[in-house]
């Protein structure tokens, strides 16, 4: 993956403090009982002593549920974690999160890709990932595969399914992000709002600037487009989109009313680019998810020509289609 690719999700592993790559939007519940009873049903069948490896680990959350089950069931994991991208997962998650604990029995491997895994051959008895494997040159990620994992070695991945709940969702997202951002005066509204604090402040002081018709004008059209864009996306799946982006940038009108001007400027540029960085995820998620037909061609024979047995089962979620399941266990020598 190039360096462009990377820097995004770099920056969303670095910042988000978050576990999984859907922080944002309708996803953003966790992981759900049938994932975690997918995998608990993968980790059951390992060796008490076994090295179990997340690649495309982000920041660590099926890592961390591996150590919490080896925990809870005495067994022995070694558990590591593999990601192209920069992160440190035991810095960049709260202290006070549930699995932060678990992320410290992890060794981590930053900007390492799939495809370049730097372990021994028949070193791995588990190689564990979800949303992460279908980014990679899969020629080459599976290649890597066939020489780390154990004979009798499992793959097991979590796919995004092209047709699930979760890439709908994402493709909404898409749509009103990119509709907000170049389309709508919102974000180019509050910034001529800053510039005009900036020079009117000093001038007029808070108290002023409060009651200052240009301030109350510029603020009102702010207002006015956000109705606008609220009415626009009035639908149940898209409000969770556009009031997290309303939100940002009435936290932005927040600071200003404090006086904290600088920090406003700060607040609304950092937004901007976190809302572009999150769209593009979105748009890399959707070009990686695969259909019916392109988990069979694209990595269930190609699992099988590299020595494995493997299949891929649709996995529901409350009823909505979530994910491939796919398992790929290692013929023996």
């Amino acid at each position: 993956m190039g360096s462009l690719f990377m820097k995004h999700w770099t920056h969303y592993w670095g910042t988000s403090g978050a576990l999984n790559s859907f922080a944002e939007g309708e996803a953003n519940q966790g992981y759900a009982n049938s994932v975690k009873q997918f995998w608990e049903s993968i980790l059951a069948e390992l060796p008490t002593d076994a090295t179990v490896l997340d690649v495309g680990c982000g920041n660590g959350a099926i890592a961390a549920l591996a150590v919490q089950y080896s925990q809870a069931n005495n067994k022995q994991f070694n558990v590591e974690g593999a990601d192209a991208a920069a992160i440190d997962p035991t810095k960049n998650v709260p202290a006070n999160h549930p699995l932060s604990s678990a992320l410290k029995q992890v060794r981590f491997h930053s900007e390492m890709p799939v495809e370049e895994l730097a372990h021994a051959n028949d070193s791995i008895d588990a190689i564990v990932s979800q949303f992460a494997i279908e980014y990679s040159d899969l020629d080459k990620a599976i290649a890597k595969f066939s020489d780390v994992v154990k004979p009798g070695g499992v793959v097991a991945a979590l796919v995004h399914d092209s047709t699930s709940g979760l890439l709908k969702d994402s493709k909404q997202g898409i749509a009103i992000i990119e509709d907000v951002l170049d389309n709508t005066p919102l974000f180019l509204q509050a910034d001529l709002l800053i510039n005009l604090a900036k020079q009117a402040i000093p001038q007029l002081g808070q108290e002023k600037w409060n009651e200052f018709s240009h301030n109350r004008i510029l603020v009102n059209a702010i207002k006015w487009t956000m109705d606008v864009l609220l009415e626009r996306y009035s639908q149940t799946q898209q409000q969770v989109w556009i009031r997290d982006i309303v939100a940002r940038v009435a936290r932005t009108l927040d600071l200003l009313n404090q006086g904290q001007v600088e920090q406003a400027q700060q607040f609304l540029n950092m937004h901007y680019h976190l809302l572009a960085e999150h769209k593009q995820r979105l748009i890399d998620q959707e070009q990686a998810a695969l259909s019916a037909k392109t988990i069979q061609s694209r990595l269930i024979k190609k699992l099988e020509q590299a020595g494995f047995v493997a299949t891929a089962d649709r996995m529901e979620v409350d009823g909505d289609k979530f994910a491939w399941a796919v398992t790929a266990r290692k013929m023996s020598a």
